[in-house]
């Protein structure tokens, strides 16, 4: 397998740009934050697709930290490689709600599917865990993880079986792991133990039932007792208070008949006070008759001077035109004597004397009339002072009283009489009040000295029995919350014996389950030690030669440093020195970086059938000069590997590489 082309659309910090690759070495340089990470976590994302995580993971899984940074709707990308003869383009899109890949045989022209959402169902081998765990390392993460022993315990047992690739060492313990489990909790040894405890307690508290039967058979006894006792003192009770509730009966009867007397007589008085209060004294009534004879004499009057009045002024309207009538004629005939004297032949003195007599007869009758006119306006101008004067009196009268006419002072006097007549009924009404609480008095006081003033329906006779009675009651009563407890007490442990019935049930299916639990967990442990004997047994046939090819390779890099590395049947790594066997930890960071990497290329070389992509991201930043030089000679030197793509930062890897004359393609960031 080999990766041609890189198109890096929208991934992390890069949009649209492309890298091309080629067989053999190419190093891929940058500096820091240059992409170099983004560009290695790219290949994995196309190859398996990105990684989502759930809970506290989630904004620092894969699928976060390399959204494109653009911010647009697009997370995709495209990679171009060579593979089983065949020219294959991935083509995945990354988002969440859009994620597939696409595998295009550009060979064949058709599109090739896949079954799972990554290549491992079309390349043999090419795992999610194989690939982190042989053929590409991060940034100081050459250490294989915990999936790698399971893995090549696996890989190991289906090469042992036939080189088939059935058998998955980590699943299967992994299963019977998870059976196991099952298994344990099916049995519960606490609830098993609860449940014994509490029917050893159930026991106990059963065994004081039949006592606790007996004490309330006689507390019932003595309880009946009691009450045949309260019966008997009731009787004696009810014969003396029906006697006394007679008497008692009587005397309520006389006291609120001579309480509704008295209240009687209360309400009467206090009607006869307010209706007196309201009728005034006899000269008051005379006074209303007077004021109103008086208004009656001055209306009379006042309606005497207004027909006057509108008689005068009628004929004092006429009388102007009247005495111009009268006048007109008498000083006409002065001027027609004066003219007809002339025409007669009067002359001198006898004409003037006629003329001026005539005028005087005339002046005379008009100053005759012209007087009897003043008096009759002087007689309406009296007449309107009196009537004006009457209107104010009357007027007066009026509002002295609050009335708008005389008929309501005379309504008031009418009303007047009626109280008169109220108050004397009420002064009789008093009178045979007061006898009939005079009467009422004598045969109430014995019933008053007896009872007092408060007298009830309550009767005292029979007191000292009630007492009894109340104090026969009360023990009656305790009985009866005695009786009730224990009889409660013995309800509950029925229901105890009920339940004491089911938890021996419950206990016998409990044993049986342990039984059961534990042969299941036995016959589960010894599937696991069998296949981890086997596991032993085949990797003494594939450990030896596993560990030779690491060791060849991790003394070829070292210069002989260190000749021999061990690794057990769970992958366990050690090196021997010929004096003791140390551990990786007790070596230094750059040699520890040597042995992963020596015991990365041995399983890459036994898990893929085909070569494979090598890619190694700042793998070497431990090493000295002369480490690295051995280890970039041995990769030029490989034919395991289709081709080697080596990420970093510095020249040096190049530098050696020339000097080497080693050919590699070089790319830039």
């Amino acid at each position: 397998m080999i990766i041609k082309q890189l198109n890096l659309d929208h991934f992390g910090k890069f949009h649209d740009r492309e890298i091309h690759l080629e067989k053999g070495i190419n190093i891929v340089y940058g500096a820091n934050e240059s992409g170099k990470s983004t560009v290695h976590s790219f290949i994995q994302c196309m190859l398996f697709g990105t990684e989502r995580l759930r809970g506290r993971g989630a904004g620092k899984d894969i699928y976060t930290k390399y959204q494109p940074w653009d911010g647009g709707g697009s997370y995709e990308g495209r990679m171009r490689l060579t593979c089983q003869n065949q020219n294959w383009r991935l083509m995945r899109n990354f988002h969440k709600d859009d994620s597939h890949l696409t595998v295009i045989d550009e060979t064949g022209g058709r599109e090739i599917p896949c079954r799972e959402d990554d290549i491992s169902s079309l390349i043999d081998g090419m795992t999610l865990s194989n690939y982190r765990n042989s053929i590409s390392s991060g940034q100081l993460s050459l250490q294989p993880d915990g999936q790698f022993t399971t893995g090549m315990q696996s890989y190991m047992a289906n090469m042992a079986m036939g080189a088939t690739d059935n058998v998955d060492v980590g699943k299967a313990l992994n299963y019977l792991k998870e059976e196991r489990k099952k298994a344990a909790s099916k049995f519960s040894h606490q609830e098993y133990e609860d449940c014994v405890k509490e029917a050893e307690n159930l026991r106990r508290k059963l065994e004081g039932r039949m006592a606790l039967m007996s004490q309330q058979k006689a507390l019932e006894r003595e309880r009946e007792n009691i009450l045949e006792r309260i019966r008997q003192l009731e009787c004696d009770v009810d014969d003396a208070m029906k006697q006394d509730r007679q008497e008692r009966m009587k005397a309520i009867r006389l006291i609120q008949e001579n309480n509704d007397v008295a209240a009687m007589y209360k309400a009467k008085k206090a009607e006869l006070r307010e209706m007196e209060n309201q009728t005034g004294s006899q000269k008051y009534q005379q006074h209303l008759n007077d004021v109103m004879e008086e208004y009656e004499v001055r209306q009379n009057k006042l309606e005497d001077d207004r027909s006057r009045y509108s008689e005068l002024e009628e004929q004092n309207e006429g009388n102007g035109i009247r005495n111009l009538a009268l006048i007109f004629p008498v000083a006409a005939v002065a001027v027609l004597v004066w003219l007809a004297g002339g025409l007669v032949g009067l002359k001198g003195i006898a004409h003037i004397a006629a003329a001026i007599l005539l005028t005087v007869l005339a002046a005379g009758f008009a100053f005759m009339l012209i007087r009897t006119s003043g008096k009759k306006k002087e007689r309406i101008e009296q007449l309107e002072a009196e009537i004006e004067e009457l209107e104010s009196r009357q007027q007066a009268i009026l509002e002295k009283y609050q009335i708008d006419d005389i008929a309501q002072l005379k309504e008031r006097g009418q009303d007047q009489r009626s109280r008169q007549e109220v108050v004397v009924r009420l002064r009789k009404e008093l009178e045979n009040l007061r006898r009939r609480y005079d009467q009422l008095q004598e045969p109430l006081k014995p019933y008053i000295e007896k009872y007092g003033e408060s007298v009830t329906l309550e009767s005292s006779a029979g007191q000292k029995q009630k007492q009894t009675i109340q104090q026969l009651r009360k023990q009656a009563s305790d009985l009866l919350r005695q009786s009730e407890q224990l009889n409660w007490q013995m309800e509950q442990l029925d229901e105890k014996q009920s339940s004491l019935e089911k938890l021996e049930t419950k206990i016998s299916e409990l044993k049986e389950q342990k039984k059961n639990s534990e042969e299941e967990i036995k016959a589960i442990e010894l599937s696991q030690k069998t296949i981890q004997d086997i596991t032993a047994r085949i990797h003494g046939s594939f450990g030896t030669q596993l560990a030779d090819y690491i060791s060849q390779l991790f003394s070829y890099i070292t210069d002989g440093a260190h000749k021999k590395l061990n690794i057990d049947e769970k992958f366990q790594v050690t090196v021997d020195d010929d004096r003791q066997l140390l551990l990786p930890q007790q070596l230094s960071a750059g040699t520890v970086d040597q042995i992963y990497f020596s015991v990365r290329m041995a399983v890459s070389q036994m898990i893929f059938s085909e070569p494979m992509p090598l890619i190694l991201d700042d793998s070497f930043a431990l090493y000295d000069d002369e480490r690295l030089k051995n280890t970039l000679r041995w990769l030029a030197e490989q034919k395991a590997f289709s081709q080697i793509l080596i990420f970093t930062c510095h020249h040096r890897e190049a530098e050696m590489l020339k000097s080497l004359n080693c050919d590699y393609h070089y790319v830039e960031l």
